[in-house]
């Protein structure tokens, strides 16, 4: 893949909203290969056999294998590539594919970014670290462990105001362009009271890096490594995990490189209460937490429900991890249903995870040039797909 080269100015601040990213202390978390090969522009399962119990390798398989039918599978493609940034889509019943579409020049071995899906990772190694005892509960207060908010008006926010993003920051944080992002948000200044409020900061989720940190004594790159991806079969030396342009923290509210089945991976964990294979890596109770809704948002996972629509009604539970301009897993736990989308990415692995905004030659995790929304584009950007009608083709896909 071409290298992109782009001037960037000060409204490279706007990524804020919705993305940011992540990496890791070691060598060997910070130079993963990564493939990014030429592909179909679709992929027909070829395995007809019927299975009757859950699957946990993603194999490629005829919908009718998992109850449901290819119509309502192409169904499901079609609409979401009716936007034109569309990369990847991956969708999965019970553990298997049943359906997969990329668009031209790439494959299901073509990496995407997580950009804010990356939130919903590192909530689930805070509830590992819980589960471990390395983290008393979702109550303790974070200046038991950021000491630096102590005898300040932040030392009674408590995690679960942060994993529920009502930890009093504001959501104009500018944190993507700062230099040293978790002293950037340990020092924050609140814009409102903790836990008044729902306000979406990257700052905010930016402090899971000083916790994981302190009170695992691994990076968080790496507790996440360990922890929760290598444990569901990602090949953790093939993902790409950013660091701020310090080169030494990893982010925590954005960007982690992977394929689509790593990030299906990830959300059938959630789909299963966070069991895999047996396993159990994240606890039931910390799952069903992150998936139930104050207003329309759990512990870093979007919750589709009527607040998120301003009212209007759903037919069904659908939670969501979501990032900028477009990357999204779609989980639906009632019906074992995942599904993964990522935009078109331009980002080659000799570049390093080392985010720099500042220099002429830039390295970030570049979806703007598919969505057309890099700074100085001209024209309009790029539309995305109906999310709203999105919901009902989902539900198509349920037991027939």
């Amino acid at each position: 893949m071409k290298k992109i080269i782009i001037l960037v100015t000060m409204s490279l601040a706007a990524f804020a909203c919705g993305g940011g990213g992540g990496g890791s202390s070691t060598a060997q978390l910070q130079t993963n290969p990564i493939a990014t090969t030429a592909s179909n522009t679709a992929t027909t399962p070829t395995n007809n056999t019927p299975t009757a119990t859950q699957s946990w390798d993603l194999r490629r398989v005829n919908p009718s294998a998992a109850n449901t039918s290819q119509a309502n599978v192409n169904a499901v493609l079609d609409h979401i590539f009716t936007d034109q940034a569309v990369q990847s889509v991956l969708v999965s019943k019970n553990g298997l594919t049943i359906g997969e579409r990329y668009a031209t020049g790439y494959d299901k071995d073509s990496y995407g970014t997580s950009w804010s899906v990356a939130k919903s990772f590192y909530s689930a190694a805070i509830g590992v670290a819980i589960d471990e005892g390395l983290i008393g509960s979702v109550d303790d207060k974070v200046s038991d462990t950021i000491t630096e908010w102590q005898n300040t008006d932040k030392a009674d926010i408590t995690l679960k105001q942060v994993l529920q993003m009502r930890g009093g920051y504001s959501n104009r944080d500018n944190i993507f362009n700062t230099s040293d992002q978790t002293a950037h948000a340990i020092s924050f200044p609140l814009a409102s009271t903790p836990g008044t409020q729902f306000s979406y900061s990257n700052a905010n989720s930016q402090l899971f890096e000083p916790i994981l940190a302190r009170a695992t004594g691994l990076t968080a790159h790496q507790y996440l490594a360990n922890k929760v991806l290598a444990p569901i079969g990602i090949n953790i030396n093939n993902v790409g995990f950013w660091l701020d342009s310090t080169g030494t923290n990893p982010i925590t509210y954005c960007c982690l490189d992977m394929r689509p089945d790593d990030f299906a991976r990830f959300g059938l964990l959630f789909a299963r209460g966070g069991a895999w294979d047996g396993e159990q890596i994240i606890s039931p109770n910390y799952v069903s937490q992150s998936m139930t809704a104050n207003g329309a948002y759990g512990y870093q996972w979007w919750v589709l429900n009527s607040a998120y629509w301003n009212g209007r009604q759903v037919p069904i539970d659908i939670t969501a991890a979501l990032g900028l301009n477009g990357q999204k897993i779609y989980i639906w736990p009632e019906q074992d249903i995942v599904i993964v989308v990522l935009t078109k990415y331009s980002h080659s692995a000799n570049q390093g995870y080392v985010l720099d905004t500042q220099g002429s030659v830039t390295n970030f995790p570049n979806t703007c040039t598919a969505r057309n929304t890099c700074p100085g584009a001209q024209g309009t950007e790029v539309p995305s797909f109906d999310q709203y009608a999105l919901i009902s083709l989902i539900q198509a896909l349920g037991s027939n």
